[in-house]
């Protein structure tokens, strides 16, 4: 007999599979799936092939060097700080908890809340994030990189628990301190352990950036915000990696509900670390 978690989760899943549909349905506003599948390319509405990274710049051009990534160094150790964002959340827009998904940006540095309405799918919520220090994929416990994936193959919240008593020690001479904000959501990411989202108790400067030892960090307001308002066990969650600039469905929300931003970098001059 199925527990109460497992039948969440699978109709979290479903709900999913709802959206990539509607988002599916949104490519052919803006582009659609190049032939061969690869994620890297579409198709425009004039029948062009458009790599992913020129459609989105096309789209919101890509920002300034001063957006860009810099190195600094906090307590002794050199991390990676980016020009903070307005985090904005509409819970009132929301119409069915269980739909909605959340999309982060590796490149970018951002976390997404969305939810498929009708032929839509409505962004509801932004907040800066911080994820590990080395980009690229993770591979093994202690690399300090971010998992990411895919839509078609996406991570899934396992548990949401109170973090505001959690300590934990960095390794920079400041000892067991606080560090998570009010929840830890938990993750399923293929086969990696511990990796979640959280908040950045005592760290919030490094929000948003690449600082972390491989989870995902909002400033503790979002993260209470996040988990307030939007998450629950079995949600989907996709985290793009370095290279994945944004998604048909992605651009047709932003142009739509004409949402600004300070952030959309080329990955060709990222820094690599």
């Amino acid at each position: 007999m199925e527990n109460k978690q497992t039948k969440r989760k699978s109709k979290g899943l479903l709900t999913f599979v709802t959206a990539l549909v509607v988002s599916a349905a949104l490519v052919l506003l803006i582009g659609c799936p190049g032939k061969k599948g690869d994620g890297k390319s579409y198709v425009d509405t004039k029948g062009n092939k458009v790599e992913q990274g020129k459609a989105a710049e096309e789209a919101f051009p890509y920002s300034g060097d001063e957006m860009g990534e810099k190195v600094v160094e906090s307590y002794g150790n050199k991390t990676i700080r980016l020009a903070s964002d307005d985090s904005f959340s509409h819970p009132d827009k929301m119409k069915n908890k269980e739909k909605c998904f959340i999309v982060m940006s590796k490149k970018d540095y951002y976390l997404y809340v969305y939810e498929p309405q009708g032929k839509d799918t409505v962004m509801l919520a932004r907040y800066d994030c911080c994820f590990a220090l080395k980009k690229g994929n993770k591979e093994r416990e202690g690399d300090m990189k971010t998992p990411h994936c895919t839509m078609e193959n996406p991570f899934t919240i396992t548990e949401i628990v109170d973090a505001s008593g959690w300590e934990h020690d960095f390794g920079d001479g400041r000892g067991s301190i606080l560090s998570y904000g009010r929840y830890f959501h938990r993750l399923d990411t293929h086969g990696h352990k511990g990796i979640g989202i959280h908040g950045s108790t005592n760290n919030e400067e490094s929000v948003p950036g690449r600082a972390s030892e491989g989870c995902i960090r909002l400033h503790d307001k979002d993260i209470k915000d996040l988990g307030d308002n939007y998450t629950y066990v079995g949600m989907p969650v996709v985290i793009k990696a370095e290279d994945v600039d944004d998604l048909p469905f992605e651009i047709h929300a932003m142009k739509k509900q004409n949402i600004k931003r300070k952030r959309h970098l080329d990955p060709a001059k990222a820094t690599q670390q």
